[in-house]
Formats: structure tokens, sequence, C-alpha cells
């Protein structure tokens, strides 16, 4: 069994766990931003027998074309895929999901605004989902944050928790394990072997309610 067969296997089962565990709605509209291959979307499409909306956005198109031929295979109908922008705004209505999902989106390097875009982000998070949405975010690296003055500083989990959390969010305390999927779909690490399932690195969800 390749990797891929235990990605698919996660996303049926123990990634649609997670997903259903976070939200405790019959029919939600979800948005996976930086969706890279889909994961999480395809997570959460399993998790609610596809009764959902997902919108998976990246700014690759890659990825996206990746997301639609396996959704076609498989038969899943209710991912749109949505073509990401580079200064990470939502082009949707305030209001609009019940779940943002922001997976490995929070980085300390990026170029453009200078590690800042997680507040873009965040306040977009808050201005697109309903009021009693989640934003659910997986980070990593959390090393290679910076702060609002692009200062690299070393973060924990209890310091972006409340830099969340003065934005206008509620944290939700929930004991949940997501993956980072990154080395699965890396061109280095497959000719270079020896990635197995559970040499992927896991990190804690951090949950916000609106």
């Amino acid at each position: 069994m390749s990797i891929f067969d235990d990605v698919n296997n996660w996303e049926k089962n123990e990634g649609a766990k997670i997903i259903s565990s976070i939200l405790d709605v019959s029919d939600p509209v979800i948005l996976d931003y930086g969706c890279g291959a889909g994961n999480y979307s395809f997570a959460a499409a399993h998790a609610f027998g596809q009764k959902c909306k997902v919108y998976a956005a990246d700014i690759n198109k890659q990825c996206l074309d990746h997301i639609n031929e396996k959704a076609a295979n498989d038969k899943v109908c209710c991912i749109t895929t949505i073509t990401g922008r580079e200064d990470y705004r939502h082009d949707f209505d305030d209001d609009t999901f019940d779940l943002v999902i922001y997976a490995d989106m929070f980085h300390g390097e990026e170029k453009t605004y200078g590690g800042l875009h997680r507040f873009v982000m965040t306040e977009e998070a808050h201005r697109t989902l309903k009021r009693g949405g989640i934003l659910a975010v997986l980070p990593f690296h959390l090393s290679n944050f910076r702060d609002k003055n692009k200062k690299k500083c070393k973060y924990t989990y209890k310091k972006l928790i409340e830099e969340i959390s003065s934005c206008g969010f509620r944290y939700i305390e929930k004991d949940l394990q997501g993956i980072h999927f990154e080395k699965v779909y890396s061109p280095y690490y497959q000719q270079k072997g020896g990635v197995s399932f559970d040499s992927l690195e896991r990190g804690k969800f951090l949950l916000f309610e609106k």
C-alpha cells in the first residue's frame, strides 16, 4: 500500500472524525483556504457524507487541478475549487461559512507581507464566518513567526491563541491532532524517498468560535 492510499484512508476515517468533531452542523458551508492537495477538503466531504459545501482555495493551479481530478474519480461532488488571492483576502460575503480551515497557512517567512499575512487571514475569517462559526488553525514552524512589527520571535500555542482571541474569537479547548501533508507531495522528498505516513508531522488544531 502506498502513502497515497494511507492519505486517502486518513481522509475517509481519522480526518473525517476530526472535522465532524470540530463542527456540529448538519449541512455546513466550509472554506479550506490554502488547501494544497485538498486533504482537509476531502476529510470535510467525508465527515458530512457530502451533505455540505466545501470551497477549496489555493493560489497553486496544480493543486486545484489535482483536487478536481480526484473529486471526479472518487465521485465527490460537494467540493468547489477557488483560485486564492495574493493578498490573502476572501472573495466571499460576510457571514458565509460555518467553518474556516487554515492548515499550515500561518508562516513567518512570507515575503509579500513580511510574515504578517496571518493577521489579514484572521480578519477575513472573522468577516466571512457566521456568528458561532469555527476557525480551525493548524500551525507549524512557530519559531519562524513574526510579530506585528515584523520582528521574528518564537511563538507558542499560548501566544498564538492570545493573538487570535484578541481579534474577536473565543478559544475552544479540544485535543485534536492534524497532519502536515507537505512531504507527501514534495518532489524533493519523493525523490529522496523514505517518507512514510507515520513519519508525517503532527500538530494541534487550535479552534476558535466567532
